[in-house]
């Protein structure tokens, strides 16, 4: 098991591999001085140091925090910026000739001129074939591990077969900025599709270093990708990568494991049908409280939040196994695409407490297949998530914007939600209300079995004609909606709920 400070410390790592690259390209941009410097440089990989001496030393079977760190030992970031004709970053948190490897905010976006300028000069070293044969055994034992990763998993993300590999309905597109979207907003930390392609590729390296470090690798590109750069990059990479081992086929379909491995368990080592669980079960063995540290502010949050429903367009379906048919769909499924934009973890660092107070539920996952428990939420907790929902859509420009998105995906969920509520706290509807939630809650919201005398059938019955849309959403899974407000009527944060769908609603429907 992974401790807390272990995986902190991977989750660290934002920028290093861009030294791999900028590190030993960037010094052709000043002619045939800076092209020898960066010659030197390479012939010295021996004899690099770890400069960031309070934390442990694995290199050359390393992530890129650690290489970033012996590459600084041959060429200082002060000393490598000079050698630019404009600044390499254009925002983050580096600044003074100085990395912050400790921000965990905040990442350092690249001037697209400074790479671009480096791809451009960078031919300029590797054409001295001399030098790549000299240089070869030392890129071999330092630096072939880290580039062959950083071009597979690039590869990956650009193959046309990316949704397959996913098991995504979708374009390559949407599926690549899914995958980079959900490690945006979970800082470098895999959930969703992130998880599904580092943990379901194998390359075949003698070094534990992919093992050890994948998510870090591919939020590098995430971030290149975010801050516009990912091409330039990939140029730069490609340039060096191929000269040393111009062998490399881009094609990376033979690192994908075999489905078959994937979705079979090891005979004998669990109970049921087979087959693996739903794949939002993620890394139990991580399933920790959020610490204080890890919390972020209510703008952050909002920040997020904005995010993922921009993002609408570009959900999956996190539960494998369960028919697909979103956005014509019910809670479940709904919850199942939402989850791959914020995990829950992702959810518990926007809040100050926890979401819950009981239930089956984890710190970094739901447990959507408990069939005698659910999760009993915190007042506090959903008071909060009210506050952020506020924010969310107080930017009118933000809500004209994403209205398209929400129209399509979301609209009909709420205006369910929101006619059941409201036709339960109205009498010529509802009688009695507390006897229908005490129904519904021990027949578990199945309405339509068993004793034909059932107040929440007849209640449904009665709402469908000024309700159903057309697209059956809600006389398929009505019930199910009803038995969300029955079970926020037991955990006493019914109301609270939906003030945060009236919120919503209201901003994005205000007729």
């Amino acid at each position: 098991m992974m401790t807390k400070n272990f995986i902190l410390f991977f989750k660290k790592a934002f920028l290093c591999f861009g030294g791999i690259i900028l590190a030993l390209t960037v010094c052709s941009c000043g002619g045939d001085k800076n092209a020898q410097r960066i010659k030197d440089a390479t012939l010295q990989l021996d004899n690099s140091r770890h400069t960031l001496t309070d934390e442990y030393d694995y290199w050359p079977e390393c992530g890129l925090r650690i290489t970033g760190s012996h590459l600084a030992s041959l060429l200082s970031l002060e000393e490598f910026e000079k050698m630019l004709p404009c600044p390499l970053y254009v925002s983050g948190p580096h600044h003074d000739g100085q990395w912050d490897l400790e921000n965990t905010e905040v990442f350092g976006y690249y001037n697209p001129k400074a790479i671009q300028y480096l791809a451009d000069l960078f031919k300029k070293v590797v054409a001295d074939k001399n030098f790549v044969e000299i240089s070869k055994p030392l890129v071999d034992k330092y630096l072939y591990d880290k580039m062959h990763i950083m071009m597979g998993l690039h590869d990956i993300m650009y193959s046309d077969n990316l949704p397959d590999l996913l098991y995504m309905d979708a374009t390559p597109q949407q599926a690549r900025e899914a995958v980079f979207n959900d490690l945006i907003i979970n800082q470098g930390e895999c959930f969703g599709p992130a998880c599904d392609v580092t943990m379901n590729i194998s390359f075949e390296d003698p070094s534990w270093t992919y093992n050890g470090s994948n998510h870090q690798f591919l939020y590098f590109w995430a971030r290149r990708w975010k801050d516009g750069t990912i091409d330039l990059f990939y140029k730069a990479l490609s340039t060096f990568f191929l000269a040393y081992y111009p062998e490399y086929e881009n094609d990376p379909g033979y690192t994908w494991l075999d489905p078959e491995y994937l979705y079979e368990w090891e005979e004998g080592d669990y109970e049921g049908d087979g087959f693996a669980p739903t794949n939002y079960d993620y890394e139990l063995e991580e399933d920790e409280p959020v610490s204080d540290e890890e919390r972020i502010n209510k703008d952050e949050a909002v920040k997020d939040l904005r995010a993922a429903i921009e993002n609408l367009d570009n959900t999956y379906n996190v539960m494998l196994d369960e028919f697909d048919y979103w956005p014509e769909c019910g809670l479940r499924i709904t919850a199942s695409h939402l989850f791959s934009l914020i995990s829950l973890k992702a959810l518990h660092r926007m809040l100050p407490c926890d979401l819950y107070l009981s239930g089956p539920h984890h710190y970094n996952h739901w447990e959507m297949d408990c069939s005698y428990d659910f999760g009993k939420y915190n007042p506090e907790a959903v008071q909060y998530l009210g506050e952020l929902a506020k924010k969310v859509v107080s930017d009118k420009s933000f809500v004209k914007k994403t209205q398209p998105l929400v129209d399509k995906y979301l609209k009909r969920q709420m205006f369910i939600l929101k006619s059941l509520y409201e036709g339960l706290n109205n009498p010529e509807l509802c009688q009695d209300k507390r006897a229908l939630f005490d129904d519904l809650m021990e027949r578990r919201g199945n309405i339509y079995g068993g004793d034909p005398v059932c107040m929440a059938r007849d209640f449904i019955a009665a709402l469908e004609p000024s309700i159903e849309d057309g697209s059956y959403v809600y006389s398929n899974t009505g019930e199910m909606f009803l038995y969300f407000w029955a079970r926020r009527d037991y955990d006493e944060t019914i109301d609270l709920f939906y003030n945060i769908l009236n919120t919503v609603y209201s901003a994005y429907y205000p007729q």
